[in-house]
């Protein structure tokens, strides 16, 4: 029995040694899992502080940028204000510097006008110029009227004397060259209305005054001087026409039109509409400026266009006129003229208004032959 208590003992305190160590295991298992534990824990209030350190950084970084935005965007304000002033700034003085530029070129323009007026444009120059207005006129005439229909019967009868003071052979020309008829009838109203006229713009009664007062003084002196005078005298008036002729020469413009359109309405099959009458007032215009710088040179010009009539012949002369007709100049000798449909530039005298025995033709009149 004791023996087998023994045996007992034995066993149990085997299993208490067992139970002891397998506690001791348990204990060491614990403690390292406790500090593994404490560790991860630690690290993770440093995780923790730190992430809260990085959003405290961003919101201050946050704050910092929106202040820095709304900073810039107040110096931008400033900045757009400042130079939205400079640019005011800016404009004033560009028109101030414009203003002093117009002021400059008057004051060349005055100088030039007072004190070399003894420059005078050459005759190569007057040629251009008519050659540009009888082209100008002849593609208006072409682009307008090429497709019109023209019947000069149904024209009034004070319509119908217009004409035939104008365009003496206006009947037959009608028929067969109505674009060198309509040339010739508005070059007519040009040379009576502009050319003819002793200064453009200038009221009658002024005008006569002048032509009375030139015709006056050529007894005292010699034509030269008398040519001398006329240029100085005119060449003021041109210089203030602009401005102070305004309303006379844009009265003149609009009678030439009107006449133009009174007799194109009354005879061809279309209106006139402001399309057509607009590049008809350029070369208006551009007839008055040529009519008025003609007028002020020494030398003497004058716009010369023949009538032609139907009782009697009028023969080409090839020292004046060319033909458009594009025939060779050889053979229009002795050939009769149909139709002048532009007026040439015929000078006498030099660029100083002297050697008055001087003739030459600065360009010739534009005219059509019969055919042989």
């Amino acid at each position: 029995m004791v023996d087998e208590f023994e045996r007992e003992l034995t066993t149990l305190s085997h299993k208490l040694t067992n139970e002891s160590e397998t506690a001791i295991f348990w204990q060491q298992k614990h403690s390292s899992l406790n500090q593994t534990f404490l560790k991860t824990d630690t690290e993770l209030r440093l995780l923790r502080q730190e992430v809260s350190g990085f959003e405290q950084v961003k919101e201050s970084r946050d704050r910092d940028i929106k202040t820095r935005i709304s900073s810039l965007i107040l110096d931008r304000d400033a900045f757009r204000e400042a130079y939205n002033e400079a640019m005011g700034e800016l404009r004033v003085k560009e028109e101030m510097i414009k203003s002093l530029q117009g002021q400059v070129r008057g004051l060349k323009s005055f100088v030039s006008t007072s004190s070399k007026m003894d420059e005078q444009v050459t005759d190569e120059a007057f040629g251009e110029r008519m050659q540009r207005l009888g082209n100008g006129l002849q593609n208006w005439v072409i682009t307008n009227f090429r497709r019109v229909k023209i019947d000069t019967d149904k024209a009034n009868e004070e319509t119908q004397e217009q004409l035939l003071r104008l365009v003496p052979t206006y009947q037959p020309l009608a028929s067969s060259s109505k674009v060198h008829l309509i040339q010739s009838l508005v070059s007519r109203l040009f040379l009576e209305h502009i050319f003819e006229v002793y200064f453009i713009g200038l009221p009658a009664e002024h005008a006569d005054e002048l032509s009375k007062a030139e015709k006056y003084l050529s007894s005292f002196g010699s034509l030269e001087s008398m040519n001398q005078w006329r240029s100085t005298t005119l060449a003021i008036l041109r210089k203030e026409a602009p401005q102070k002729l305004k309303a006379e020469t844009e009265a003149v413009v609009e009678t030439v039109v009107n006449q133009v359109n009174s007799i194109m309405d009354s005879i061809g099959d279309i209106q006139h509409t402001e399309a057509r009458d607009q590049p008809l007032r350029t070369l208006v215009n551009g007839a008055i400026e040529l009519s008025r710088l003609l007028r002020v040179q020494k030398a003497v010009f004058s716009i010369i266009m023949p009538s032609i009539e139907g009782y009697q012949r009028t023969m080409f002369d090839p020292d004046t006129m060319e033909d458009i007709g594009g025939e060779d100049e050889d053979t229009l000798s002795e050939r009769e003229i149909r139709c002048v449909t532009f007026p040439g530039i015929l000078k006498l005298g030099d660029e100083n208004g002297e050697r008055t025995h001087l003739r030459n033709v600065v360009a010739k009149i534009r005219v059509l032959c019969a055919p042989d």
